[in-house]
């Protein structure tokens, strides 16, 4: 079974428990005057509303990147998970406000023995639902279904309260049932609070957890070539996160090797983490990412016509075939590969190079000459 399948299957089950649950308890409190009763049936309602939420953004959250969405809909998860961090919170608020009116109004309510066993099943039921919900969220690293799963778990708890409210009642504390209803409402609200708190972190994209960090920084560091690594960032895309960092190679590679070592890492981080939908790597110079070469020594369609002019310029080279740059801390390293005279002193031609260069490009700090092989003379 797929995760996307694992996920829909416990949404389901969850949906068809809570009607059944959410029906009986507030019929059951209706008929027996119990509001910690109607609370609970309430909290279990809310609870089909969120399935019924969850089974939406599931369908949403699984499709793949489009063009209005190039990072994908992992965030569907993350908008369904505040809605139910709302509902939660709502639902909270408006129990608490009957419970208080009827608390101060001096009603007081003996619910039967009925309601005590009707409680008493949803807390078994509840709980069951709790854990399987729970490992399969944390199975499939779904942050909304282990949500939805600590929403099963709160109304749990609030039967819990609504058992011992109505027990009170039946032993004469009437005011123990509207007090049950109240301490329900602040756990809903409690809850709320944790998985909103969560799902905002996201949308503004707060950096991911640092564990999930610390696995990725130790992912690319075992890459064979990678030095060091800058600007690490990951941020949460529903139960996926997405990553883009700078690492540091040997400055003096090449760019095909350096993005070969690039992709390697990439690669080995994607299949380390599970979590990581997407990574892109920026390849920098080690020790020479910033300052002089990598902001302020002037581009290639600056220099190269005046490298080429006073390189051809000498009389024992016949030809350049190509200039590579350097760009470094401390300057520009050239490396010039050059037709020669067959005569040509390779050491005293590059030392006039250098001086020549370095007259009118006082940014040159070394100049290496090559011979190409096979074309002198």
């Amino acid at each position: 079974m797929t995760k996307d399948h694992a996920k829909t299957r416990v949404t389901l089950v969850g949906a068809g428990i809570n009607t059944i649950l959410s029906m009986a308890k507030i019929t059951a409190g209706l008929m027996l005057a119990s509001p910690a009763l109607v609370a609970d049936g309430v909290h279990s309602l809310s609870d089909l509303v969120s399935d019924v939420l969850v089974f939406w953004a599931l369908r949403h959250s699984a499709l793949a990147p489009d063009e209005n969405h190039p990072y994908g809909h992992g965030r569907f998860e993350t908008l369904a998970t505040l809605a139910l961090a709302a509902i939660l919170a709502l639902t909270g608020l408006g129990i608490a406000w009957d419970a208080a009116v009827r608390l101060l109004s001096g009603t007081d309510s003996a619910p039967g023995l009925w309601a005590l066993a009707v409680i008493a099943v949803s807390i078994l039921a509840k709980e069951a639902l709790y854990h399987y919900t729970r490992a399969v969220g944390e199975r499939t690293g779904s942050r909304m279904i282990i949500a939805n799963a600590w929403h099963h778990r709160t109304d749990a708890l609030s039967s819990v309260v609504a058992l011992i409210g109505v027990g009170a009642a039946q032993l004469g504390f009437g005011w123990g049932d509207p007090v049950a209803a109240i301490i329900i409402a602040a756990m809903l609200g409690r809850v709320a609070w944790e998985f909103g708190k969560g799902a905002v972190d996201e949308l503004v994209d707060t950096q991911a957890p640092d564990g999930l960090r610390a696995d990725l920084q130790d992912s690319l560091n075992r890459t064979p070539g990678v030095e060091g690594l800058r600007d690490l960032r990951m941020r949460q895309h529903g139960a996926r996160a997405v990553a883009d960092v700078s690492v540091m190679v040997d400055p003096h590679i090449t760019v095909t090797e350096g993005h070969r070592i690039a992709e390697a890492a990439r690669s080995d981080a994607l299949d380390r983490i599970d979590a990581l939908e997407d990574i892109i790597i920026h390849v920098e110079p080690a020790g020479h990412f910033d300052g002089f070469g990598a902001t302020e020594a002037p581009l290639r369609g600056e220099i190269e016509g005046l490298i080429l002019t006073l390189a051809q310029a000498h009389p024992m080279v016949a030809n350049v075939a190509r200039v590579q740059l350097g760009y470094f801390e401390d300057g520009l390293h050239i490396e010039v590969l050059a037709r020669l005279d067959p005569q040509a002193d390779h050491t005293a031609t590059e030392a006039d190079l250098t001086e020549t260069l370095r007259q009118t490009l006082p940014e040159l700090r070394a100049l290496s000459l090559h011979r190409q092989a096979g074309l002198q003379g």
